[in-house]
C-alpha cells in the first residue's frame, strides 16, 4: 500500500536498465508483491499448463526436449526467424500471462509487475519507465552477463525504444547512478 491505498504499478525498462535492482528495492524496502512477467510466462510453459498446451498444439513436438518439456531455446530459435509465428504465440501467450498476473495481484499491498515489453493491456494505477543511459546499460551487461557489445546492441534494437516507453509511462525513474540514488528516486516516485 502507498499512503494507505493499494497500488498496482507496471515497471518497464529495457535490458540492463536495472529493473531487477529496482524490484529488490521495492520488495525489501516497501514490502511490494513483485511479479515478473517472464517468470509468469515460464510458469505457463510448464507441462499441462495453458501455455504449454497451446504451444504444443501450435508447434507439435518440435519444441519439446527429451523430457517433453518446452525447450525455450528451440522455441526462441523458431520465433527469431518467423515473425508470423511470433505474432501467433504473442496472441496466445499474452492474454494468458495477463490473466495469471491479475490472479497474483494482492488486494492488500503494493503490487509491482515488471516486464520488458510494451503492455498490451493496462490494468495498472501507474506505469513507470526505468530510464538508464544506453552506454551505462551496455557497460552493466558486459560486466554482469559477459555479453559482447554487438550482442547487447542486437538485443536493445529488438526492444521498445525510449520514446515507446515514455509514451505509456506516467513516471520516469532515472537509474544512471548507484543504488542509493535509485532508492531515492523510487521513494520520490511512490509519493
Amino acid at each position: 500500500m502507498v499512503g494507505g491505498k493499494i497500488m498496482n504499478i507496471l515497471l518497464l525498462g529495457g535490458i540492463g536498465s536495472g529493473k531487477s535492482e529496482a524490484l529488490k528495492i521495492l520488495k525489501e524496502e516497501h514490502g511490494a508483491n513483485v511479479i515478473e512477467a517472464d517468470k509468469v510466462a515460464h510458469f505457463l510453459y510448464e507441462k499441462d499448463r495453458a501455455g504449454y498446451t497451446a504451444l504444443k498444439s501450435l508447434f507439435g513436438d518440435i519444441i519439446l526436449d527429451n523430457k517433453k518439456d518446452i525447450d525455450r531455446k528451440k522455441l526462441g530459435d523458431i520465433l527469431y526467424y518467423d515473425k508470423d509465428k511470433l505474432r501467433k504465440v504473442d496472441e496466445i501467450i499474452h492474454p494468458l500471462v495477463n490473466a495469471e498476473i491479475k490472479r497474483r495481484l494482492s488486494d492488500s499491498r503494493l503490487n509491482v509487475v515488471e516486464q520488458a515489453l510494451m503492455p498490451d493491456e493496462n490494468f495498472y494505477d501507474s506505469v513507470w519507465y526505468l530510464y538508464t543511459d544506453r552506454e551505462i546499460r551496455i557497460k552493466r551487461l558486459i560486466l554482469s552477463r559477459g555479453l559482447s557489445r554487438e550482442r547487447i546492441e542486437t538485443i536493445i534494437s529488438k526492444q521498445p525504444n525510449e520514446s515507446d516507453f515514455e509514451s505509456v509511462a506516467d513516471k520516469i525513474i532515472k537509474n544512471n547512478g548507484d543504488r542509493f540514488e535509485l532508492e531515492k528516486n523510487i521513494r520520490e516516485a511512490l509519493r
